[in-house]
């Protein structure tokens, strides 16, 4: 099975003499279910018409029920390709729990996670091909400019999302609601650039272009400036990403993670950006190349040390993921205790608050059995 989430997914009809795997079909389903909640969350009264409720049921349904459409084997694939289907699987399936039970107010922002779930999933790695043909979903769907942009990065359309990408930031943002547009819009090109089409000078190009803005919101001047001095020392490496061995990938991976780390928080530093985008894309590569490389143990906690860098509030506990497989890959080893160390801690940061720490019960019981395994 392809190594990413959505990547097997055929979103065209199959050509004649051709069928579709029963993954490929799920795949369709899901995105075409996910999708097509935008044009009822866009609308409250919509979301609130009874009418509709047995529409948006069916389709979270259908969500709910990705995971099930990859093998059981976790080590045949790679990692985060279980990870993100699971927690794909399992927010969908929390969403679904909270509509029927009339939170409807909270749908709206908890599909458009999922769909940074697609866009997470989609943007680890290049892409061989972009898809050329959902544009007449695309035009009935009659979707924001941003929206529209993230739609065509799920669909692995990369070259025409970085153009829309592009088009929303160019735009000056005349509000706070369009500032944080515009950020999210630049930190979602700079990930296509980086981490799928690993293009150096593509990146500094587009980089060299927000330093010279002036209506630049003054909170993402800094990183700019930052990404920019990473880029200019990644040009100079001349690293072909697509022609090194796994091992090779996983040493440059480890690297990058090592110079940007040391003395941290839990809180992401958006100044390393894209050091950890192109860490988390060549780890992904080296597991594609080969699912069961030596270093898969220390992979599965740089990964998860890379997602914990570059996660957003919404996607708070995808690093967690990667750190709960090290363990259970690798049990009673010192490798399995430090990936338990890294869990454990951001659990219980994640859960502290001016109140004190208040761990939910599912999860000290998942902090449990983890302790048995690591320890």
């Amino acid at each position: 099975m392809t190594p990413l989430l959505f990547s097997a997914l055929v979103l065209a009809a199959p050509d004649a003499g051709t069928s579709t795997t029963p993954t490929q079909a799920v795949m369709r389903g899901a995105l075409e279910a996910l999708f097509g909640l935008e044009p009822i969350i866009a609308n409250p009264e919509r979301l609130r018409d009874p009418l509709q409720a047995e529409d948006i049921g069916r389709r979270l349904d259908v969500l709910a029920s990705l995971k099930h459409a990859f093998p059981a084997d976790a080590k045949a694939q790679e990692p985060a390709t279980a990870a993100l289907s699971g927690l794909f699987s399992q927010y969908a399936l929390e969403t679904r729990r909270r509509f029927t039970f009339g939170d409807r107010e909270t749908v709206p922002a908890r599909v458009r996670t999922l769909m940074s779930l697609c866009f997470t999933c989609h943007s680890r790695e290049r892409a061989p091909a972009d898809y050329q043909d959902m544009e007449k979903h695309l035009e009935a769907m009659k979707l924001s400019p941003f929206d529209k942009a993230l739609y065509l990065a799920a669909t692995r359309q990369f070259d025409k999302a970085i153009d829309e990408y592009g088009a929303v930031i160019a735009q000056p943002a005349k509000d706070e609601k369009a500032v944080l547009l515009q950020a999210r819009a630049i930190r979602e090109l700079l990930t296509l650039l980086v981490r799928v089409k690993d293009d150096a000078k593509a990146t500094d190009v587009f980089l060299e272009g927000l330093g010279q803005r002036d209506d630049l919101a003054p909170f993402l001047k800094r990183p700019v400036a930052a990404w920019r001095k990473d880029v200019a020392t990644w040009r100079k490496e001349n690293f072909d990403a697509q022609r090194a061995s796994a091992k090779e990938l996983f040493v440059k991976a480890k690297a990058l993670v090592t110079k940007a780390s040391g003395p941290r928080s839990y809180l992401p530093d958006e100044t390393y950006d894209v050091a950890y985008l192109r860490a988390s894309a060549y780890l992904n590569l080296a597991l594609h190349k080969d699912p069961k490389l030596p270093q898969r143990g220390e992979a599965l906690f740089l990964l998860g040390l890379c997602a914990g860098a570059l996660k957003s509030p919404l996607l708070w506990d995808v690093d967690l993921l990667f750190f709960e497989a090290c363990v259970r890959e690798n049990p009673k080893t010192a490798l399995a205790k430090q990936c338990f160390t890294q869990l454990s801690d951001r659990l219980y940061f994640g859960f502290t608050g001016s109140s004190g720490t208040h761990l939910p019960e599912d999860e000290l019981e998942r902090l449990s059995t983890l302790r048995a395994l690591a320890e």
